[in-house]
């Protein structure tokens, strides 16, 4: 499910051996198979992973083929990879790496076996050889969109004979693109504050079943349930599931005292200490003022490009905007002057009732806020209503 967070995934992946077998004909003994991958412990591999997998003994080939790779190499690489304009590509891998990958690093893979019949097989292999010609491997990559398992959910959708239909299992309903992701970082708070921070309002949508399978996980039990109807003849999509790893790394709780909660509640108590501090010994503390709204509005910013200037389609709106307003980094220089110009006072008067508003309304906007960032924009309103009162 990677912008920001799961593109990097592809650093583990390995390099794809040039001398593979393109077999394009099929046998009854042609086996075809969707893997997978459960989460890792790192950022890159947090939400798992979906591949393909080929067998066909006559020609002693089995193969994955794995989409979401990208090339380091790739002139401008980050300016690319920041504005979402960066080229992922379909690579193709012997099984026995792809295994001996996950293995090393202690995640499960579930393959689950297609029940096809022989003219989707086929035709199913065709597709997948032609996506891997040099011109029509590379794509744009979406995070909630095309990814490595919504390619996988497309390339069967509209390569296999007859209508699947997708059920809804009663598993995971009723829940949105946020609510989805919400499920893989209860020990990452991290990762939960900086996605909640980047990711804007399009996340909150409910997720119908077949867009819930931008997830591995979701791909997976999408599946599980769906059925393939051709003529009169109703099947099932998945014939039997067979687990190939079943050894899965537990992610470590992070400590109390390193979870973002504390630490920027921290931040905002010594914020505290130093207003009142400020009000009764009249020293203005101008360094808390512009570290605290310089960075918030410097945050602003970096809200707006991604909004406006990348191809990311999460990414705006996005209601952080709200408490994170850019319009205190131009006016820093005037803001927090000795001397300052009569307006400044109600410049932070109204910033104050209105971050009053935003603070009172957080847990009933359109968009989920990070709980984490709280305390500090709390600070942000102390120092703003502090700024409002000095002489």
């Amino acid at each position: 499910m990677r912008n920001l967070l799961i593109l990097l995934f592809l650093t583990l992946l390995l390099v794809q051996p040039a001398s593979i077998v393109q077999a394009q004909e099929t046998t009854d003994k042609t086996q075809i198979s969707i893997l997978t991958c459960s989460p890792g412990l790192e950022l890159y591999s947090l939400f798992g992973h979906s591949a393909i997998r080929v067998q066909e003994p006559s020609k002693n080939m089995d193969v994955v083929f794995n989409f979401g790779n990208f090339d380091f190499n790739t002139p401008n690489f980050y300016p690319k990879f920041i504005r979402g304009k960066l080229k992922y590509n379909l690579t193709v891998n012997y099984f026995k790496d792809f295994k001996a990958a996950y293995k090393r690093d202690q995640r499960w893979i579930v393959e689950q076996d297609l029940n096809l019949s022989s003219d989707s097989k086929q035709k199913l292999l065709k597709a997948l050889w032609e996506n891997y010609r040099p011109e029509n491997r590379y794509y744009s990559y979406d995070f909630l969109f095309n990814n490595c398992s919504t390619l996988i959910r497309d390339v069967l959708q509209n390569e296999i004979l007859g209508q699947v239909e997708y059920k809804d299992s009663g598993k995971i309903s009723d829940k949105s693109f946020r609510d989805l992701l919400n499920l893989y970082m209860n020990e990452t708070p991290w990762i939960y504050t900086g996605i909640h921070l980047v990711l804007g309002q399009p996340l909150d949508n409910k997720a119908t079943n077949y867009q819930k399978m931008f997830l591995p996980d979701m791909l997976k039990i999408g599946f599980d349930q769906a059925l393939i109807t051709q003529g009169n003849q109703t099947t099932k999509l998945v014939g039997k599931e067979n687990i190939i790893l079943s050894e899965m790394a537990q992610q470590k709780p992070t400590p109390w005292y390193l979870h973002p909660l504390f630490i920027f509640g921290f931040i905002s108590f010594i914020g505290l200490l130093l207003t009142l501090s400020s009000l009764k010994n009249k020293k203005r503390f101008v360094l808390l003022d512009v570290l605290v709204f310089g960075s918030t509005s410097l945050f602003g910013f970096v809200i707006l490009f991604l909004w406006f200037l990348t191809d990311h389609q999460a990414m705006g709106p996005n209601f952080n905007i709200l408490w994170a307003l850019p319009i205190h980094l131009p006016l820093i220089h005037v803001l927090f002057k000795k001397n300052r110009p009569s307006w400044v006072k109600s410049y932070f008067k109204y910033h104050s009732i209105f971050l009053l508003l935003v603070i009172a309304a957080w847990p009933i906007m359109p968009q989920e806020l990070p709980y984490t960032i709280l305390p500090f924009v709390v600070l942000i309103l102390i120092r703003s209503i502090y700024n409002a009162r000095r002489s």
